[in-house]
């Protein structure tokens, strides 16, 4: 009999589950047959054709079989695979022998038996329960794979916690104090036996031997991985006190004036080990070394004027500066070297400085103490450069540098997009973002300075355009929606600009196509009062609010989406039913669209009614607007409409949403149509603004929290593989000072403010606030500076002009 032909369709609903099992019942005759009816019953386990959900040996699972096909069809099924071999044996029986014939009948008659075993061998029990209890196990793994995956976002993406105070009666065990004393005690010994060792070998003739210790130490550190005695809270204090006392010595013998008979080649060794311990500890006591390097210098270079030696000015450091290359901040952008050679903006003295460098390849080639100083120094500028705050006194400087726009969902600029979480988007951040609307295809971004950018987002390249036809004006609103193919701005003096698909008269100017933005005639020359203050846009079509609260809609009218009759309107047409209320806010749908309007304690909505998305109870839809009482005297300032939902905030940011519940668009945890205004009691905090995509939802609570909810199918929550069912907070954004939220089909965007900056008190490499910082960078200052005032020659030495610049935006840092 044949085997049953199935397939597993894992259901994400079911991955906690599974995850709780014992995965060794799986290899029991009755863990097994549990186990394998549970799938079915959960239908996660699929069948082709006919064939039944249970094994064919019903003693083995204890369970009926689904009802067998007709005998009839069996008779059907067994004679439909008649064989090759038995219409050529049949010519025989009366015919003349085989001759030739003989061989492909025997081809055919094994290639039967082989089809025939191969059927059989799948049928048994034995191979039946293995490929049940592989179904099993690839079960089990995709719940692991899932839940795995999910850890990861939250590990990435999570806020840092504060560290846990401890305990006042928290004492240290005394093992670990008594291994922790033995160990600075040997660590102590066996310093002071190595420099006793070093100092005694220098006075005689065993150079050799301090080399090879000298070079061992060298090759140790090189191996290690920068930064790693950065973090002194996980590191022993033995071995803080080690790398203290061996920079202590080594300072002391690298100094000029105690080199005495220290061999040339051990200097060099024992100054390579102390910069590699200065980039161990990752602080700013490099600068402690950069000022040995120039004291080194000084020194060689006299010794040179006194004709005595030409080798103090120079050692093989080479190793250190590659070192120094490699070395890349967390928030450092790396540019493709494709697009190394386009400069988008004007190079500081130190970026110029390392753009042109080009480091020797010959390892043990001496570098020029003087130059390594200036390039440790321009490296310690650019690592600093990305956590840098801007120029405020700049003429070219804008807010927009401070900003952190992040985006995640389905990107075309973003590599992996459906396995990555959100990323930082620094070319939207650099033109200052004020707001983000999203259409079908593509978004728009109005920056601070009142320009339009657009971007597409199946675009491999985030690069912002221009928007030229605009430039001329100043923007101060934008309307698109999230299943639409057209566009709206409105300018400083109350002009509306309409752009993109013009089916059934969406743009105000006629049932026409534009590519560049155009102002609707009808709002021109308007009176005081007139002019107009907010636009919306539909799928199909658009709204406009004017000073004075009239509302105006034109574009497609069926289902009374207009609110004055169900035909297409070519240009604004006032909504009558509303007048004499003053009109605050105004929402469009898509589809069969619903409108929703505010008006003073008052939410009015028309249009389709379907999933109760009116409001009302039932799904009745209505041609002019109608009270949407449930709402009453909640003091709602913002509705917006989805892909058949609604959304509304209250001025207490409280939010209600109610319509079309598939996909938990709603956030009441369920699938379930709601057909009136349901508060979602699961945000608890106060919500200060939403974002409606087609299917997934964002609010901004006003402590700076994100929290989504909705369909995932475009990853639009980075935090999770499934949909949301509720509200919930999407980790790591809570810091980052967000003040504005977007949704697109399949996109979520989100920006900081423009005036937040703020960085850590110890930054690796760029940021340590305590006296020693500030003593060094003032006298680094003071020594790189001197002739700058005008006496000498200006402009100064690229040099000297590199040096002071990379000390003042560290000073500037701190």
């Amino acid at each position: 009999m044949p085997s049953p032909s199935f397939f597993l369709d894992a259901q994400l609903r079911f991955h906690d589950k599974w995850l709780k099992i014992d995965l060794q019942r799986a290899f029991s005759p009755e863990g097994l047959s549990e186990m394998w009816n549970e799938m079915v019953k959960d239908e996660e386990i699929s069948f082709s054709g006919e064939e039944s959900a249970h094994p064919d040996c019903t003693d083995c699972f204890g369970t009926q079989k689904k009802d067998e096909p007709n005998d009839k069809e069996k008779k059907e099924e067994e004679d439909s695979p008649t064989s090759v071999h038995h219409s050529i044996i049949e010519t025989w029986d009366w015919g003349r022998q085989p001759e030739t014939e003989l061989k492909d009948c025997l081809m055919v008659l094994v290639d039967d038996q082989q089809k025939l075993s191969a059927q059989m061998a799948k049928s048994t029990l034995s191979a039946q329960r293995l490929r049940q209890r592989l179904v099993i196990l690839e079960r089990y793994l995709i719940s692991l794979s899932h839940s795995m995956m999910e850890e990861k976002y939250k590990v990435r993406w999570k806020t840092p916690p504060n560290p846990p105070l401890p305990a006042a009666d928290n004492k240290p065990r005394p093992a670990s104090k008594g291994v922790d004393g033995l160990a600075r005690v040997g660590s102590r010994a066996a310093l002071s036996f190595a420099f006793a060792f070093l100092r005694r070998a220098w006075r005689s003739d065993d150079a050799d031997l301090c080399s090879e210790l000298l070079q061992e130490s060298l090759d140790a550190l090189r191996a290690l991985p920068e930064a790693t005695l950065f973090d002194e809270g996980t590191v022993s204090a033995v071995w803080l006190e080690v790398v203290e006392r061996a920079t202590k010595f080594l300072d002391v013998h690298s100094n000029a004036s105690t080199k005495g008979n220290i061999p040339l080649q051990d200097q060099h060794l024992a100054l390579a080990i102390l910069l590699e311990l200065a980039v161990q500890r990752g602080t700013l006591q490099l600068l402690s070394a950069v000022l040995l390097l120039l004291r080194l210098w000084d020194s060689g270079t006299r010794e040179m004027d006194n004709e005595r030696s030409t080798q103090g000015t120079s050692a093989p450091l080479l190793p250190l500066l590659q070192r120094f290359h490699n070395i890349h901040s967390s928030k450092e952008e790396v540019i493709p070297e494709e697009e190394a050679e386009i400069l988008t903006a004007p190079l500081s003295p130190n970026e110029s400085f390392l753009r042109y460098l080009t480091l020797p390849q010959d390892n043990d080639l001496a570098i020029d103490l003087r130059q390594t100083a200036v390039v440790i120094m321009a490296h310690l500028d650019r690592l600093a450069a990305p956590c840098s705050p801007p120029h405020c006194n700049s003429p070219t400087s804008h807010k927009g540098t401070l900003q952190e726009v992040i985006a995640w969902g389905l990107l075309g600029w973003k590599l992996y997009a459906n396995v990555s979480g959100p990323i930082q988007c620094k070319a939207l951040s650099n033109v200052g973002v004020v707001q983000i609307v999203c259409s079908e295809k593509c978004f728009l971004i109005l920056s601070s300075t009142g320009a339009v950018y657009s971007q597409n987002y199946k675009s491999t390249t985030l690069a912002p355009m221009l928007v030229h036809a605009l430039s001329s004006r100043k923007i101060t609103k934008l309307a698109a929606h999230p299943d639409g193919q057209h566009f709206m701005a409105l300018s400083s003096n109350g002009e509306v600009f309409s752009w993109g698909c013009g089916d059934g008269g969406r743009l105000g100017h006629g049932d026409t196509y534009l590519e560049e933005p155009t102002v609707i005639a009808a709002f021109n020359g308007k009176q005081v009062g007139k002019h107009v203050v907010h636009v919306a846009c539909g799928s199909t079509y658009s709204a406009a609010v004017t000073a004075d609260g009239e509302l105006y809609t034109w574009g497609r009218g069926n289902y009374g989406r207009l609110g004055h009759s169900s035909e297409d309107q070519t240009t604004p047409l006032l909504v009558t039913a509303l007048k004499g209320l003053k009109v605050v806010d105004v929402a469009c749908g898509s589809g069969d669209a619903q409108t929703l309007a505010v008006t003073e304690n008052q939410v009015w909505s028309w249009g389709d009614g379907d999933y109760g998305k009116l409001g009302r109870g039932g799904s009745d839809g209505c041609k002019t607007p109608k009270l949407v009482e449930k709402l009453q005297d909640l003091d709602i300032v913002k509705v917006c409409c989805g892909s058949q939902f609604s959304v509304a905030l209250t001025k207490d940011g409280q939010v209600y949403t109610w319509g079309k519940g598939d996909n938990q668009r709603l956030g009441h945890g369920t699938d379930e149509h709601v057909r009136y205004p349901k508060f979602l009691d699961s945000l608890q905090k106060k919500v200060v603004d939403i974002a409606v995509g087609s299917t997934h939802c964002l609010a901004l609570t006003e402590d700076g929290d994100v929290h989504s909810w909705g369909s995932n199918d475009k990853l639009q929550h980075f935090d999770t593989l499934s949909n949301k069912k509720q509200p919930k907070a999407l980790p790591g954004l809570n810091s980052k000072h967000i003040v504005g939220i977007s949704c697109g089909p399949g996109q979520s965007f989100a920006w900081s403010s423009c005036s937040e900056w703020s960085v850590g008190l110890r930054v690796p490499f760029v940021v340590d606030v305590c006296p020693v910082t500030f003593e060094q960078l003032d006298l680094l200052l003071r020594q790189v500076s001197e002739g700058m005032d005008g006496s000498s020659d200006w402009p100064p030495p690229q040099e000297k002009e590199c040096m002071v610049v990379a000390t003042l935006n560290l000073l500037r840092l701190q």
